[in-house]
């Protein structure tokens, strides 16, 4: 399927009357290839503008590139080192006064800031990109739209989500940004995931149920990428799947996934999540009758349980492992990670309850 976003770009660079005008849209362009997980293909572009400028370095420019690279780093492996480019590139754009160009490092910025869990961050900058965009810079109103609904729907207001997922679509279908269309799904389904383990795993057995829609949001985000030619991060949705195959009562199903993407899925950023992946492992393997692998899946999950970032993540690695552990008798380790999984679960719901108070304000704030 041929990118209505990559044509246009394409038109306007073939259009554009003065090199430096061009050389900056090959740079977006490059950006938008590196979203789609053409990878080689952005770094050669992203490349060669570089050293084209390196004698004589353009304030604009160095900011394209600066947002290339930025999404370059976060679409190979969700690096941190994505945040310190995107920081240059909103830098730069603003030292430069290119206003355009600034909001739509801030949009970014604001979607970095939420995968480190940087609320008050985020907040900031996506406030920042709403008021200095207009309503057709479509890239950064569809990215700033997406943050404010993913981190609504984190904060477990989905109705508050919705109308701002409205805006993501209206704005990448606007803009012709499959991308942006992809990335909606993934995150939607993501969430919706992570809550359902949230009640899963915060209640006694059998008194929380796996709707079937939360896998077919995952199966339609997978179709959806295959469509449009999207190949980046593309072991996330495997890895998935297999935990909502878990979370339904299917670990034969779930463990054929672990095992054929688990490898691949922690050199594409999901390496920070090993602890609760390797304890949805040991579960799955306890359930099917393999004590023993069960054992050392929740062994290797608790020697990096405390390297895992993010509260929700952990607080579901301490929560299986404390399961695992006393259906293997062991009682202390079960104990302590049962302490630890009601500490982290406490936390995560107080970060759930901040962030959308914080967006409740922003949105008050913001223009009609």
């Amino acid at each position: 399927m041929s990118s209505r976003l990559l044509s246009r770009l394409d038109a306007e660079i073939a259009a554009a009357k003065h090199p430096l005008k061009a050389d900056c849209l090959r740079a977006e362009r490059a950006g938008f290839l590196a979203r789609q997980g053409h990878l080689d293909e952005a770094r050669q572009v992203l490349s060669s503008l570089h050293m084209q400028y390196a004698a004589h370095p353009h304030a604009v420019m160095s900011a394209w590139l600066s947002l290339g690279e930025g999404l370059l780093s976060h679409f190979s492996d969700l690096a941190p080192a994505a945040h310190d480019r995107m920081r240059r590139a909103y830098a730069l754009s603003g030292a430069a006064r290119d206003m355009k160009l600034h909001a739509l490092a801030a949009a970014w910025l604001a979607h970095m800031d939420y995968t480190q869990y940087d609320f008050e961050a985020m907040v900031r900058h996506v406030g920042e990109a709403l008021t200095l965009s207009s309503p057709t810079d479509h890239g950064t109103r569809s990215r700033a739209s997406l943050v404010i609904a993913q981190a609504y729907h984190f904060g477990g207001r989905f109705d508050l989500a919705q109308p701002w997922y409205g805006q993501v679509r209206q704005h990448g279908n606007a803009d012709g940004d499959e991308a942006t269309l992809s990335a909606l799904m993934h995150n939607m389904a993501w969430l919706h995931a992570n809550h359902a383990r949230q009640q899963v795993l915060t209640r006694a057995p059998g008194e929380a149920a796996v709707a079937p829609q939360v896998l077919m949001g995952a199966e339609s985000t997978g179709n959806f990428d295959v469509l449009v030619g999207t190949a980046s991060l593309d072991a996330l949705v495997p890895i998935l799947r297999a935990q909502i195959l878990s979370l339904q009562g299917r670990p034969a199903d779930a463990l054929v996934l672990y095992e054929q993407h688990m490898s691949h899925a922690m050199v594409q950023g999901l390496a920070r999540m090993q602890a609760s992946l390797r304890a949805d492992m040991a579960c799955c393997r306890l359930q099917l009758g393999e004590p023993r692998r069960a054992m050392q899946d929740a062994t290797a999950a608790s020697q990096v349980v405390d390297q895992e970032s993010d509260l929700d993540d952990r607080a579901a690695a301490h929560s299986r492992l404390a399961r695992v552990f006393t259906e293997l008798g062991e009682a202390e380790k079960a104990e302590r990670h049962a302490r630890r999984a009601a500490q982290d679960w406490t936390a995560h719901e107080r970060d759930q309850t901040a962030v959308v108070t914080a967006l409740d304000r922003l949105v008050a704030s913001l223009p009609p």
